[in-house]
């Protein structure tokens, strides 16, 4: 793919990525799907997805206008009081969401570099979907711990203390931590092998 073409073909993915990322941040249960306390996203399947496609700086992209959607969101129409309450933050909304795309980018396109399809490439794109959905759990849990520990039993409640604010976060969050990464486990390789071939064709 010649250089023209690649910057064309780069443009017209990260187009269509951010519209679809737009779709689903906006349009009720496409994107974040409410079960009652918590809401389980599918967002990151789109960065993942991107990441895989156009590497670190690419799913970064992604990434931030992921983040900047769901603090949009979390301002406007928030689906459950813990959105309401953590994605106000803007580092909390936006640097998870970013380091998803360069985490999952990263293992795709650094590890065996030349190897994108076959079965080390399906390896690598389930590793990149588990991967990239468990930083952005990781990550929201650590910096909400950081900024909230000290008010832990008055906004998160649920036996909230700044000793166990951490665990309590996971055990909320378990639910979606699990689904996601379980999805991107499934959903980057089924798509992303066929992105792959079509982009070499």
């Amino acid at each position: 793919m010649n250089r023209s073409r690649s910057k064309a073909y780069r443009i017209s993915i990260i187009g269509l990525l951010t519209a679809l990322i737009i779709v689903q941040s906006f349009v009720p249960m496409i994107g974040y799907i409410s079960l009652g306390a918590v809401s389980i996203t599918t967002i990151h399947l789109t960065v993942i997805i991107g990441a895989v496609m156009l590497g670190t700086s690419g799913g970064a992209e992604l990434g931030l206008i992921w983040g900047i959607t769901s603090m949009i969101v979390a301002y406007t129409t928030p689906a459950d009081p813990l959105s309401l309450l953590l994605f106000r933050n803007p580092i909390i909304a936006i640097v998870p969401r970013v380091m998803t795309g360069v985490v999952a980018g990263l293992i795709f396109n650094q590890i065996k570099s030349s190897q994108k399809t076959g079965s080390v490439g399906t390896i690598k794109m389930i590793f990149s979907g588990i991967a990239g959905a468990l930083t952005n759990t990781a990550l929201v849990i650590a910096f909400t711990w950081l900024f909230y520990a000290s008010k832990a039993a008055t906004l998160v409640g649920n036996g909230a203390s700044s000793a166990n604010l951490g665990w309590v976060m996971m055990a909320m969050l378990g639910v979606n931590a699990i689904a996601e990464a379980i999805a991107g486990g499934i959903v980057t390789p089924l798509l992303g092998q066929a992105l792959i071939r079509f982009r070499r064709d």
